[in-house]
């Protein structure tokens, strides 16, 4: 079976329940869920990284909730800090390994705790917040998503002769980008008095939106060149891992709940 049809089946699929779930989970429920879906995201990101210790780096990351959750932004930087200072710890401690290989070890790590806490942890938290303003909020997100990568790849593949960035990667091109950027627009537009939004307000959120999405593509993507690997994980059939499924949602979910929450105050 060839890679575009098992991403198509998985897509129709998992895409319902996915939405179903986004849609009628309660708030503190739909946390629940992502949480869940950022331990693999985490044990993913440690693997690449070739980490020794990704079930404690999980741990680590993921008790970062909390203070997110009371809202003590300054103990989740404290704890932040506190994790990388755990790892050095136990690194100073461990005598079996080599200088170089717990140097690398060490850098490799921390490195993964600080990317995980900003690029999942914290995504994952605003869809939170995206659905303590509304219900329908996360469904609207994750709908301009989807539209941005079914746009972007079918204009993309019809239309793509110039690279975006061939040194991250080769097969994206700027018309991919335009019809990523199309295809969120269109949902935010269709959707903006749902979200609160004039129609130039959400124009704008729309294309910034698809343009987002891309470049949590492109983070993720270069993440994947450092370490010589095509995909995350194969766990997802024809779309690889869990990073690869939720790296438009890094840039995008801070971005439109900081929008919607400005839109209520200005």
């Amino acid at each position: 079976m060839g890679e575009l049809k098992k991403r198509i089946i998985t897509g129709v699929c998992v895409a319902p329940v996915i939405a179903v779930l986004f849609y009628i989970l309660p708030p503190v429920w739909l946390l629940a869920l992502l949480l869940a879906i950022a331990v693999v995201a985490l044990l993913e990101a440690a693997s690449l990284a070739g980490c020794s210790m990704k079930y404690l780096l999980a741990v680590l990351v993921i008790a970062g909730v909390a203070p997110l959750y009371f809202r003590f932004f300054q103990i989740y930087m404290l704890w932040m800090m506190a994790s990388a200072f755990i790892i050095i710890a136990i690194k100073v401690f461990d005598r079996k390994a080599s200088s170089e290989d717990a140097n690398r070890d060490l850098t490799g790590q921390t490195a993964v705790v600080l990317f995980c806490n900003f690029f999942i942890l914290i995504p994952f938290f605003y869809l939170y917040l995206l659905k303590e303003l509304q219900a329908l909020f996360p469904l609207i997100l994750l709908f301009s998503i989807w539209a941005s990568d079914i746009f972007a790849y079918g204009i993309g593949k019809k239309f793509g002769k110039h690279p975006l960035a061939p040194r991250i990667s080769p097969k994206k091109t700027i018309e991919g980008l335009m019809g990523a950027t199309l295809g969120s627009l269109i949902v935010i537009t269709a959707s903006h008095q749902l979200l609160g939004l004039s129609v130039p307000a959400a124009l704008g959120v729309g294309a910034a939106t698809g343009v987002l999405g891309q470049a949590g593509d492109l983070l993720e993507s270069a993440c994947k060149r450092v370490f010589n690997t095509k995909d995350s994980s194969q766990l997802i059939p024809g779309h690889g891992g869990i990073l690869d499924r939720i790296d438009s949602f890094i840039f995008t979910a801070p971005f439109l709940y900081t929008c919607l929450v400005w839109t209520r105050y200005l």
